[in-house]
């Protein structure tokens, strides 16, 4: 039995970005599938004392915040390495896990995503008047990544973090219809998440909640 462990809700970007980044460091894990009343037990707090996920377990070893995993993942294990050497490229990663935090998550998928896809799906109806700030917020901020994208990746010529954790949010914005049609209207940010689709690791990845339903 492989002495990683994945704990979190598979629709989570934040857990899926976890996974992307074994999968992509070619590392055996097994993924607890955990749904939310799980995060509330007094059994769950041993691992995450504020009752978020992803919680990563290798052997003893316990961590919980998904910047920290990934990076602990990257560091600790053989395999490619996914974040730069350069000081000023390191940096430019953590600024874009800092941006897929706290713009692209707060609004393009706990907003956008979550009335478009997952309201529907769990039996309510989308929020028409939040659908449309959300998109015209997400907008702004999906500018920014148009702007910033010189190669196929975010930062320099190879997968780092930020391409898994800013694809991760990117990938849910784009299974709205306002979101994909945002997306198609910038071609580099189009054509930095369809490279990024096709890797087995996002794909491995996808909840089977979401298969067959994007709507762009």
């Amino acid at each position: 039995m492989s002495s990683v462990v994945i704990h979190g809700f598979p629709v989570s970007p934040y857990v899926r970005s976890a996974r992307i980044v074994l999968i992509e460091k070619g590392i055996d894990y097994r993924f607890n599938e955990i749904g939310f009343d799980y995060l509330k037990t007094d059994e769950y707090a041993k691992l995450n004392p504020f009752g978020r996920m992803p919680v990563l377990e290798h052997g003893d070893f316990v961590l919980y915040e998904t910047p920290a995993i990934l990076g602990y993942v990257d560091e600790a294990f053989a395999g490619p390495s996914l974040q730069p050497t350069d000081v000023k490229a390191r940096a430019q990663v953590r600024k874009w896990i800092g941006i897929a935090a706290n713009y692209l998550y707060t609004v393009g998928v706990m907003q956008l995503f979550l009335q478009r896809i997952m309201s529907p799906i769990m039996g309510g109806i989308p929020d028409e008047v939040v659908v449309a700030e959300s998109a015209n917020i997400t907008s702004h901020h999906l500018d920014v990544l148009e702007k910033e994208l010189a190669t196929s990746f975010i930062v320099g010529n190879t997968l780092t973090l930020a391409d898994i954790i800013t694809g991760s949010m990117v990938y849910y914005v784009n299974m709205t219809k306002e979101g994909s049609a945002l997306i198609k209207a910038r071609p580099k940010t189009a054509a930095w998440l369809d490279n990024l689709s096709q890797r087995q690791s996002f794909q491995q990845t996808l909840a089977g909640l979401l298969e067959g339903r994007a709507q762009g």
